[in-house]
């Protein structure tokens, strides 16, 4: 019975070190992808006014703009709550999840503008750096997992070599190709 509860903890922590990188993830790329759509629709003075406002706050204040979308979004979460209580389950869900990716995007474009000023107050100081050690022992968690699946791919793709025969080999090396792209923006 001891095994089961072990087993069963352990696959707690595991599941919630994953999402945990999920989470961190997506706030990596979107913090990129909405400077990206800025810069597209021209909105980079916007975000220059935004730098300059946060400037004249104080570090409270600015924490204030910093959790606004978190505020934000509490509707749309009680929405979609009522969508589930309601028997639309994946309705419900869906605009959850919309709200929360949405605050999270959001939230990684404003924590850029607002660091300097975050990062003045202690407690916050402190919950970045638990946050970052967080994200490091999901990171060592998953790792073994990662290579597993890795190992698997590599497993697969070769059976496909040897099944498909020479034409194969461009299909490795353009997974090659984008496995290291993608670790370049990991390290980068």
């Amino acid at each position: 019975m001891d095994d089961w509860k072990r087993r069963l903890k352990d696959a707690l922590w595991f599941t919630l070190a994953v999402l945990f990188l999920i989470e961190s993830w997506l706030w990596d790329h979107f913090h990129d992808w909405l400077h990206e759509l800025g810069r597209t629709l021209g909105l980079q003075r916007y975000e220059r006014q935004l730098r300059d406002f946060v400037a004249t706050l104080t570090p409270l204040k600015t924490l204030g703009v910093f959790i606004a979308p978190l505020i934000v979004i509490l509707p749309a979460k009680l929405v979609g709550f009522e969508l589930i209580a309601h028997g639309r389950v994946l309705s419900g869900l869906f605009a959850i999840l919309l709200a929360k990716t949405l605050a999270l995007g959001l939230m990684s474009f404003l924590f850029d503008i607002c660091r300097d000023k975050l990062m003045q107050m202690e407690r916050f100081r402190q919950l970045y750096s638990t946050i970052l050690a967080i994200r490091a022992w999901a990171g060592e968690l998953v790792a073994p997992f990662k290579m597993r699946v890795r190992a698997a791919a590599d497993m697969i793709c070769g059976r496909l070599e040897a099944l498909i025969g020479v034409e194969a080999g461009a299909l490795m090396r353009s997974v090659s190709r984008l496995r290291e792209r993608a670790r370049q923006r990991r390290s980068a």
